[in-house]
């Protein structure tokens, strides 16, 4: 009767999946740039990054442009690396800091940063041609 008593206990947890990661990884989701990233560039970046309001600077306009890097030779976006981007160090910089992006307007979600986290983690693919374009839908005068 005892060993019976023992049995159960291990043949019920025998029973019950163990998570692991490979589990949790298999379950993120894959980050889609057209319906995920494109819709937080285009609210909150390219109105500013785009080549007329900033000339010479980062623009998000497409993928040729966003891959680029500073004066200082850091890339903007860097596939596979997320916290070595400088989109990601800007967007979760300090608000008052003065790489802190962006200067003006509401900042992206915690949720949209963390969107743009796990697209550039995954390899930060960018289609070419318009699916790909980010048109700004305003400029700024000043």
């Amino acid at each position: 009767m005892n060993r019976l008593l023992f049995l159960v206990p291990v043949l019920l947890l025998g029973s019950i999946p163990l998570a692991c990661p490979a589990d949790e990884t298999a379950k993120e989701k894959t980050v889609s740039f057209r319906k995920d990233i494109k819709p937080i560039l285009k609210e909150k970046c390219v109105h500013c990054h785009n080549r007329k309001t900033l000339p010479g600077r980062v623009s998000f306009e497409s993928a040729k442009l966003a891959f680029g890097k500073n004066a200082q030779g850091k890339e903007f976006i860097v596939p596979g690396k997320a916290e070595q981007s400088l989109i990601i160090q800007s967007l979760t910089a300090p608000v008052f800091h003065e790489k802190a992006m962006p200067m003006v307007g509401p900042r992206p979600t915690k949720k949209d940063i963390e969107m743009l986290r796990r697209w550039i983690s995954q390899g930060a693919e960018w289609p070419k041609g318009l699916a790909g374009t980010i048109r700004p839908t305003f400029i700024p005068k000043e």
